[in-house]
């Protein structure tokens, strides 16, 4: 079972959001084995040359109808004999026919509707990802002092480099030395820092990166006394590195000299991870564009060009075949932003992350887990038709708007993506940090919201609306934040199909149940959910074609009736029982689906009808963020009872250790100070070489260390000889050790 998300009781710690989860189940149904049908196990995603007698082939005709407005952003068009090079974001343009009428791609109806099926059938969530979220805070309670530990390993700070590109490899090649200037003397060259309290505060270019010339102090030599632009006779040369704004800050750096032969290799992951959304600030990408300080000298705003200086971090725990400097991470400030010890996929039971094929894939299809290895991919069998406007025009489009500002969805935002205990303080909340006991919160959707009062008003931008379009449609638009669409009205239907192929009776369930929704509830498509776009409700008429009679007879089309609650009732039964047999929290009294706990969820999620007050599905203003408030579970927000869920609270690791190169310690007292201390091993410590015994564990080898009762696990089982015997005497360099998360080592060598 995993930790259970228990929710908050107090006010202030109740967060909003437009978003909520339906949680992972147990348990996945696969069909890896085969697909039962008439007695016969069958791999049907690999029958795509026949027609299988007892499966079901034939289509559904759709007929879709905006609830608000819909908007889904056209594709580059040429015009004129030129493509449209416009920004994303300044083409306010929808889908549209060749006859201008509106358009829904069958790629978004596809989307939509397998998302769905992934949860009614207890598919897999996909995808999960395994890039490690990144933080950087030095408040004072766990995650702060996890970032301290990370971010100053024995006692040193980050050092100072700079980047340089030769061909495709970027590597860094160390400063000498980085030396701290008061932000007094900078002033006297010209720099004004009256404004460096605010965010918005940039480097003045004037001097960034450049050449100086300075003198040290003579009691601290790590400080600079004096400092020129121009050369000076008997002064040392520098780089001097301006690093934005924080509170109370006095100083920036001076790098000097360079390290030639401790040249650094930056990985391609991390190099592509330094681009990220969630390392990138829009600091950043202001501070540094691609026009400054040379035109074109950047790939993008943000990104890194050839010398630029940085600061960067390494460690002998990192070091591994693909980083062999041991390269954890570096950015433009000394205390940069670090990934975090987990990511999202980690905090998945490896019961769920190693299942086998499922529902949705068998369906749907997938492409191959393994780069290049097509006989792993799995063609589909569900078609999706576009949707074309058939009633609700000639007049389809809203006006052209400026919609309010939506971030983009960010891990990082644990209090809301991870399990917690609401009960709990901000102190005692989850992250990902070793040792943590805690999940993913599940399948991420998005509320249904319309204020019918308001309508398009409560969408658009709230403050100088007109002006921000007509600079957005202008040629040379000076806003880089926002942008403009022109949705399609509310009130319009349109016609789509689906078409399908050899889908059994509990696959064709499954697909009618993610299309006949229960009363009062609606789908959910394209941008600008957040803000209430994109409601519409679907009606679906079912088509079989017996195959035989068809190809049998000129004049018979093969078309046949059958009951659609027949196959819903199928695909019901199948979860029902799946779900009682891996424990699922259930409800008997609930007709259908909504037996099961999880499930009960996704319909709340997709009401329309009775959906939650507006004010319990917004955004929070920013300040409020600093609390880390939980978010609520569905129930909780419609103010429904929960189901009886298994209590099992997540819990944060009990203690973050004051070094990550060091193993927990426990507090002396004055009394036992007195005490002769004694130590017949070792502790097991970060970063050691340490002797120990192989054995092999269900599907996988540990190590085992004298005086140390926990299993180790090896991070590179692959180079284990395949003839090792268990018990097996062997060398492992301790890359990771925490009394909650355990210990991580590397396979060296048989001893």
């Amino acid at each position: 079972m995993m930790p259970c998300h228990i929710n908050p009781t107090k006010s202030e710690r109740t967060a909003t959001a437009t978003y909520n989860f339906v949680p992972l189940p147990n348990c996945f149904y696969t069909v890896a084995d085969g697909i039962d049908v008439n007695g016969e196990k069958l791999f049907l995603w690999k029958m795509h040359d026949r027609f299988v007698s007892e499966t079901h082939s034939g289509w559904i005709d759709l007929s879709i109808k905006t609830i608000t407005p819909l908007f889904i952003r056209g594709p580059v068009l040429k015009k004129n004999g030129t493509w449209d090079n416009r920004k994303t974001r300044l083409r306010p343009e929808s889908c549209t026919a060749r006859d201008g009428r509106p358009l829904i791609p069958g790629s978004s109806l596809r989307g939509m509707i397998r998302t769905l099926v992934e949860i009614l059938s207890f598919s897999k969530i996909s995808p999960i990802t395994d890039e490690k979220p990144f933080f950087r805070t030095v408040a004072p309670d766990r995650i702060g002092r996890a970032y301290r530990n990370r971010i100053i390993q024995n006692n040193q700070k980050p050092m100072g480099g700079y980047v340089r590109k030769s061909g495709n490899q970027w590597t860094i090649v160390p400063a000498k030395e980085v030396l701290r200037v008061h932000q007094n003397k900078l002033i006297k060259l010209g720099l004004k820092f009256t404004d460096s309290r605010k965010s918005n505060y940039l480097p003045d270019w004037k001097v960034q990166h450049q050449p100086c010339w300075f003198k040290r102090d003579g009691k601290r030599n790590w400080i600079v006394s004096e400092i020129s632009l121009d050369q000076t006779g008997g002064w040392e040369k520098g780089i001097l590195v301006l690093t934005g704004s924080v509170p109370r800050k006095k100083y920036d750096f001076v790098f000097t000299g360079e390290e030639i032969t401790d040249r650094i290799e930056i990985p391609e992951k991390t190099l592509r991870r330094f681009h990220d959304e969630d390392q990138l600030t829009q600091w950043q990408e202001k501070a540094f564009p691609t026009d400054k300080p040379t035109r074109n000298c950047r790939k993008a705003n943000g990104y890194l060009r050839d010398d630029e200086p940085v600061f960067f971090l390494t460690d002998d725990s990192a070091k591994c075949e693909d980083n062999l400097a041991g390269l954890i991470f570096f950015g433009r400030a000394q205390m940069f932003r670090l990934p975090y010890d987990l990511s999202p996929i980690d905090l998945v039971s490896d019961k769920i992350k190693n299942a086998g094929l499922d529902m949705a894939e068998a369906m749907f299809g997938m492409v191959g887990k393994v780069k290049n290895r097509k006989d792993q991919a799995i063609k589909g069998r569900v078609f999706f038709e576009d949707a074309l406007a058939t009633a609700g025009g000639p007049e389809w489009f809203e006006e052209v708007i400026v919609p309010r500002i939506l971030s983009s969805p960010k891990v990082t935002c644990f209090q809301h993506y991870l399990t917690q205990d609401g009960t709990k303080d901000k102190k005692d909340l989850t992250t990902y940090l070793y040792g943590d006991k805690t999940s993913i919160r599940g399948h991420k959707l998005y509320w249904h919201r319309w204020d019918d009062t308001q309508r398009l008003a409560a969408v658009k931008e709230s403050q100088n609306h007109d002006k921000i379009r007509s600079n957005l449609l202008s040629a040379n638009p000076e806003d880089f934040q926002h942008t403009i669409i022109r949705p399609v009205k509310s009130g319009c239907t349109f016609s789509s199909r689906i078409r399908f192929e050899n889908l059994t009776d509990m696959e064709l369930g499954a697909l009618l149940s993610a299309l006949r929704l229960p009363e009062g509830c609606a789908h959910k498509l394209g941008m600008g959910k957040p803000l209430g776009l994109g409601s519409i409700k679907i009606e679906s008429k079912l088509h079989l074609v017996d195959r035989a009679v068809r190809y049998n007879c000129w004049e018979d089309n093969g078309n046949v009736e059958r009951d659609v609650s027949t196959f819903i009732e199928t695909f019901e039964k199948a979860m029902i029982e799946h779900s009682q047999k891996t424990l699922e929290t259930m409800n008997e009294s609930m007709p259908g689906l909504k037996k099961i706990g999880r499930l009960h969820v996704l319909f709340h999620l997709l009401q329309w009808i009775e959906r939650p007050l507006h004010s319990k599905t917004e955004y929070m203003v920013l300040e409020r963020f600093k609390n880390r408030p939980v978010l609520p579970t569905p129930h909780k927000v419609i103010g429904q009872p929960e189901p009886a869920w298994h209590v099992d609270p997540p819990r944060p690791a009990d203690q973050e250790t004051e070094s990550t190169n060091s193993v927990p310690r426990k507090t002396i007292t004055d009394k036992e100070q007195t005490k002769p201390l004694t130590q017949t091993t070792k502790p097991i410590e970060k970063g050691q070489t340490r002797n120990g015994k192989l054995k092999h564990s269900s599907d996988h080898w540990i190590a085992l260390f004298e005086g140390d009762s926990r299993e180790a696990h090896i991070i590179n089982q692959d180079k284990i000889p395949p003839e090792v015997k268990e018990g097996s005497p062997a060398a492992f360099f301790i890359t990771e050790q925490s009394k909650k998360g355990g210990i991580k080592a590397r396979f060296e060598k048989l001893v």
